[in-house]
Protein backbone atom coordinates (compact mmCIF):
# COMPACT_ATOMS: atom_id res chain seq x y z
CA UNK A 1 0.00 0.00 0.00
CA UNK A 2 3.16 2.40 0.89
CA UNK A 3 3.29 2.46 -3.47
CA UNK A 4 0.43 3.55 -3.75
CA UNK A 5 0.42 6.57 -1.03
CA UNK A 6 3.59 7.88 -2.78
CA UNK A 7 2.15 7.91 -5.52
CA UNK A 8 -0.59 9.70 -4.49
CA UNK A 9 1.84 11.80 -2.75
CA UNK A 10 2.69 13.55 -5.80
CA UNK A 11 -0.88 14.40 -7.20
CA UNK A 12 -3.25 17.24 -6.87
CA UNK A 13 -5.93 15.34 -5.12
CA UNK A 14 -5.75 15.70 -0.81
CA UNK A 15 -8.00 13.01 0.08
CA UNK A 16 -8.23 9.30 -1.94
CA UNK A 17 -10.45 6.50 -0.13
CA UNK A 18 -9.68 3.09 -0.95
CA UNK A 19 -10.72 -0.54 0.14
CA UNK A 20 -9.32 -3.40 -0.72
CA UNK A 21 -7.13 -1.65 -3.21
CA UNK A 22 -9.77 -0.19 -5.28
CA UNK A 23 -10.58 3.47 -5.32
CA UNK A 24 -13.80 4.27 -4.28
CA UNK A 25 -13.72 8.24 -3.95
CA UNK A 26 -10.77 11.49 -4.28
CA UNK A 27 -10.76 14.79 -3.63
CA UNK A 28 -9.23 17.59 -4.75
CA UNK A 29 -11.54 20.09 -1.57
CA UNK A 30 -8.94 21.29 1.17
CA UNK A 31 -9.82 20.58 4.97
CA UNK A 32 -12.28 18.00 5.82
CA UNK A 33 -14.86 18.93 3.03
CA UNK A 34 -14.17 16.43 0.70
CA UNK A 35 -14.13 13.56 3.63
CA UNK A 36 -17.66 15.08 5.11
CA UNK A 37 -18.81 14.89 1.30
CA UNK A 38 -17.62 10.59 1.34
CA UNK A 39 -19.52 10.79 4.50
CA UNK A 40 -22.68 12.27 3.17
CA UNK A 41 -22.64 10.27 0.20
CA UNK A 42 -21.85 6.84 1.36
CA UNK A 43 -22.29 7.39 5.61
CA UNK A 44 -20.37 3.79 7.11
CA UNK A 45 -21.30 2.02 4.05
CA UNK A 46 -17.88 0.34 3.55
CA UNK A 47 -16.03 -1.73 5.99
CA UNK A 48 -11.93 -1.74 5.87
CA UNK A 49 -11.39 1.65 4.60
CA UNK A 50 -7.84 2.54 3.98
CA UNK A 51 -7.48 6.39 3.46
CA UNK A 52 -4.55 8.73 2.17
CA UNK A 53 -4.90 12.13 2.96
CA UNK A 54 -2.49 15.29 2.54
CA UNK A 55 -2.81 16.56 5.90
CA UNK A 56 -4.36 14.89 9.25
CA UNK A 57 -5.42 16.90 12.43
CA UNK A 58 -7.20 15.56 14.86
CA UNK A 59 -10.67 16.38 13.13
CA UNK A 60 -9.72 13.93 10.25
CA UNK A 61 -8.92 11.38 12.89
CA UNK A 62 -11.62 11.63 14.45
CA UNK A 63 -14.12 11.27 10.97
CA UNK A 64 -11.59 8.24 10.16
CA UNK A 65 -12.75 6.68 13.65
CA UNK A 66 -16.75 7.57 12.63
CA UNK A 67 -15.67 5.54 9.49
CA UNK A 68 -14.36 2.62 11.11
CA UNK A 69 -11.49 3.10 9.12
CA UNK A 70 -8.85 0.04 8.69
CA UNK A 71 -5.80 2.40 7.83
CA UNK A 72 -4.58 5.88 7.45
CA UNK A 73 -1.38 7.14 5.41
CA UNK A 74 -0.66 10.92 5.78
CA UNK A 75 1.93 13.31 3.77
CA UNK A 76 1.67 15.87 7.17
CA UNK A 77 -0.12 14.38 10.30
CA UNK A 78 -0.72 16.19 13.97
CA UNK A 79 0.49 14.92 17.32
CA UNK A 80 -3.24 15.17 18.27
CA UNK A 81 -4.04 13.00 15.06
CA UNK A 82 -1.81 10.45 16.08
CA UNK A 83 -2.90 10.37 19.74
CA UNK A 84 -7.09 9.72 17.71
CA UNK A 85 -6.30 7.00 15.76
CA UNK A 86 -4.28 5.58 18.02
CA UNK A 87 -7.28 5.60 20.49
CA UNK A 88 -9.12 3.83 18.52
CA UNK A 89 -6.39 1.96 16.94
CA UNK A 90 -6.58 2.66 13.40
CA UNK A 91 -2.90 1.64 11.84
CA UNK A 92 -1.01 5.23 10.52
CA UNK A 93 1.69 6.44 8.82
CA UNK A 94 2.57 10.03 8.34
CA UNK A 95 5.38 11.03 6.41
CA UNK A 96 6.03 14.29 8.76
CA UNK A 97 4.52 15.16 11.78
CA UNK A 98 4.07 18.14 13.36
CA UNK A 99 2.53 19.38 16.95
CA UNK A 100 -0.95 20.82 15.22
CA UNK A 101 -2.41 21.40 12.24
CA UNK A 102 -2.19 25.37 12.42
CA UNK A 103 -5.00 27.33 10.34
CA UNK A 104 -3.92 29.60 7.05
CA UNK A 105 -2.85 32.80 8.48
CA UNK A 106 -0.31 30.88 10.60
CA UNK A 107 -1.75 32.27 13.83
CA UNK A 108 -2.56 29.27 16.27
CA UNK A 109 -4.34 26.11 15.53
CA UNK A 110 -6.93 25.37 12.38
CA UNK A 111 -10.44 25.80 13.54
CA UNK A 112 -11.02 22.09 12.74
CA UNK A 113 -8.78 20.81 15.40
CA UNK A 114 -9.94 23.38 18.18
CA UNK A 115 -13.34 22.53 17.20
CA UNK A 116 -12.95 18.60 17.45
CA UNK A 117 -11.05 19.33 21.22
CA UNK A 118 -12.99 16.54 24.00
CA UNK A 119 -15.32 15.20 20.95
CA UNK A 120 -16.56 11.78 19.72
CA UNK A 121 -16.48 11.17 16.60
CA UNK A 122 -20.45 11.04 16.22
CA UNK A 123 -20.24 14.19 17.94
CA UNK A 124 -17.92 15.57 15.38
CA UNK A 125 -19.79 14.38 12.28
CA UNK A 126 -23.33 15.76 14.06
CA UNK A 127 -21.58 18.59 14.42
CA UNK A 128 -19.93 19.18 10.77
CA UNK A 129 -22.60 17.92 8.86
CA UNK A 130 -24.61 21.31 9.42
Amino acid sequence: MYKEFERFAKTKFTLEIRQQGKILFRSKRDGVSGLLTFIKKYGQKYQGLVIFDKVIGRAAALLFAYLKTKEVYGVVGSRLAARTLNKFKIKYYFKKTVPGIINKTKTGLCPMEKLSKGKTPEKLYDLLKK
